[in-house]
């Protein structure tokens, strides 16, 4: 399931009450271990010879956001990741970087979100939030944003929420406040819900309206206004490892308002505006395979990038190769 999907089931799940748990099974955990050396960047592979998750790619190649475990963090004398049956992994930690191209890459704190062409990346970087532009090549930092996360691990982020198609992105200030912002231009507008905790933001993919998901009621009885959460068994969102299966208990929390964002006019209303076409999400179509695994990016000269592929048991070692059509 895409995150985007798990996203909507976990909006979804809010309004109706807790979904049904699946029964989860138990299989013995795998292991990737990294080979002696690490292959290094020659403008012909992503990332080194390492664990390795792919956590999205941009389709031109631009950049390729991969996690990987590089150190022997746990001090057992060599490098291993170990995958669980709910995507948790353990052993050496991974840690995500952005590769633009092809190299070792850069190391981020969080993917958060990204436009479906690719130009515009939004990421936790040093602790702060930041939108990258590939185009130019360059980060800009968001100030001011608040990155706090709220535990749940069934859709992305909440710090931010890109149109996938269009040309803004929201972030939040504080529990009040929403940023809109026109990724062309650099231009803000301020957008304040008084009295409010605010939780997530969905944009839609146009980037003409957003859904709004804001605490305003203590419906939970406890004396203040708390983001929902969800009992799960689902591993942490950031350098997932395959996922066999998970279950989800019961929310707790307050249960959200929804409310209807105007992004061009930077207003809140209670309904969206009536008449105007629903923006669905549409999928980009695959990129096809090649030796039976996933092409997550064509470059401008041809080269297709092959992933490492899904077996649904293990995490493969890297690097990613570009290779020739």
């Amino acid at each position: 399931m895409t995150r985007a999907a798990l996203l909507v089931a976990v909006l979804a799940a809010c309004s109706r009450g807790a979904p049904a748990p699946s029964t989860p099974t138990t299989t013995a955990p795998t292991r990737a271990t990294a080979p002696a050396g690490a292959v290094g960047g020659d403008g012909t592979v992503v990332g080194t010879a390492h664990p390795l998750v792919v956590e999205a790619a941009a389709r031109d190649g631009a950049w390729i956001v991969i996690c990987q475990a590089r150190a022997d963090t746990d001090g057992d004398g060599e490098i291993a990741v170990h995958v669980g049956h709910h995507g948790d992994t353990y052993g050496d930690a991974l840690r995500p970087y952005l590769v633009r191209g092809a190299g070792d890459g850069e190391p981020i704190d969080s993917l958060v979100g990204y436009t479906r062409d690719g130009r515009w990346l939004v990421a936790l970087r040093a602790g702060a939030l930041s939108l990258f532009d590939a185009r130019a090549g360059t980060w800009t930092e968001l100030t001011g944003a608040d990155v706090r996360d709220d535990g749940v691990p069934l859709g992305p982020h909440r710090a931010a929420s890109l149109a996938r198609a269009g040309d803004r992105l929201t972030y939040f200030r504080d529990d009040e406040t929403i940023v809109v912002r026109e990724l062309s231009t650099g231009s803000e507008s301020i957008v304040k819900v008084p009295g409010a905790r605010l939780w997530r933001v969905e944009v839609e993919p146009l980037g003409h309206w957003a859904l709004v998901y804001a605490i305003r009621t203590d419906s939970d009885k406890d004396g203040k206004l708390t983001w929902p959460s969800i009992h799960t068994s689902l591993s942490d969102r950031d350098c997932r490892g395959p996922i066999m299966s998970y279950s989800t208990g019961s929310w707790r929390g307050d249960k959200p308002d929804e409310l209807w964002l105007d992004l061009a006019t930077a207003t809140i209303a209670t309904a969206r505006a009536p008449g105007l076409p629903t923006e669905p999400d549409a999928e980009e179509p695959e990129l096809g395979t090649r030796e039976g695994r996933p092409v997550l990016a064509v470059d401008r000269a041809g080269r297709v990038l092959i992933g490492p592929g899904d077996d649904r048991r293990g995490i493969p070692t890297g690097p990613l190769r570009w290779v020739n059509p």
